[in-house]
């Protein structure tokens, strides 16, 4: 039985997304050993001697660490694969390594997709009505999502935001020193946080019971982002802002909405907030979407096949 190595990193999302592989791995048959990414031993490694080591790199704050630890196994004859939103967050000592795979989503991915899935049945949640109007789950302290959460907090007064304390105060600087709201209107966006969630069933639960959950963009890159996929497979109804990959894979109008401006965002969700009936049904078939399209176990034997170059569906 061939073994494989996943490497678990820091973050929420890449420890859902490393342990998604996990579990496509051993659908796999192969035998899985799961590290974080403080406890790499080469050592130990080398003992165990696998034929593929995982690393997704979204969220490895202690990069070094593992490129460290790869200038020392890539000696050995063992396939790497990396995976990654951003190009430019997989290490360059390591792109053009013998054996070593890249697998990126951004626009700069000449080769070789990486594309989000999920365990969509972690998230299987049953409804039990709403508790919430709108939510935001993820780093506010990025310009766009600035003013557009300011923008929602303006028409809306309090939401609710989920993300790291560091992160949401890291926001409410950047939003009193660019002025997008007066001293009244930020006392409402701080009454927004929530907190941090690093449950998937916690997650579950509060994408289930939102009326409206918002997805914005870090930056206009061309992927589906793992938030939109939990959100959906949660049964939870979303508003994401537009880009070309969400709607090739996603039906804007069935699957989930989309918006371009910050006037139609709030269009959008006054409409919805009307016509729950439209909202319920549309998270129905984007849960259906999600569920039958969007597996772990399907894009890996995408990534194998790219790396022993022939479908390892029998495997």
């Amino acid at each position: 039985m061939d073994k494989a190595l996943i490497i678990i990193p820091d973050s929420n999302k890449g420890k859902f997304i490393a342990k998604g592989f996990a579990s496509a791995f051993r659908s796999l048959s192969y035998f899985v050993i799961e590290k974080k990414i403080y406890d790499l031993n080469f050592s130990e490694i080398n003992k165990i001697s696998p034929a593929i080591i995982f690393v997704c790199w979204t969220g490895i704050l202690n990069q070094q660490n593992v490129v460290d630890f790869i200038g020392e196994y890539s000696k050995k004859e063992t396939f790497f694969i990396h995976c990654s939103e951003y190009t430019n967050e997989i290490p360059k000592e390591l792109k053009k390594k013998e054996n070593h795979f890249i697998f990126t989503s951004d626009s700069k991915s000449k080769k070789n997709r990486f594309m989000h899935s999920i365990e969509a049945q972690d998230y299987k949640t049953k409804f039990s009505g709403y508790r919430y109007n709108i939510t935001f789950a993820g780093n506010p302290a990025k310009t766009n999502r600035e003013k557009i959460l300011a923008k929602l907090i303006y028409n809306y007064g309090p939401i609710n935001i989920y993300c790291r304390s560091y992160d949401f105060y890291k926001s409410v600087e950047d939003i009193e020193k660019a002025k997008l709201l007066d001293e009244y209107f930020l006392e409402l966006y701080k009454q927004s946080y929530k907190g941090y969630v690093d449950s998937k069933k916690e997650l579950a639960e509060i994408y289930s019971s939102t009326k409206i959950n918002i997805d914005i963009a870090d930056e206009h890159n061309k992927f589906i982002n793992y938030r939109i996929l939990e959100v959906l497979a949660a049964n939870g109804f979303l508003i994401s802002e537009y880009n070309i990959e969400n709607v090739k894979y996603l039906d804007d109008g069935k699957d989930f909405e989309t918006f371009k401006t910050e006037d139609e965002l709030i269009d959008k969700i006054k409409f919805y907030m009307k016509n729950l009936n439209i909202a319920q049904m549309i998270s129905m078939r984007g849960r259906r979407n999600v569920v039958s399209n969007f597996s772990y176990t399907d894009r890996l034997k995408k990534m194998l096949k790219v790396i022993y170059g022939k479908d390892i569906s029998s495997r």
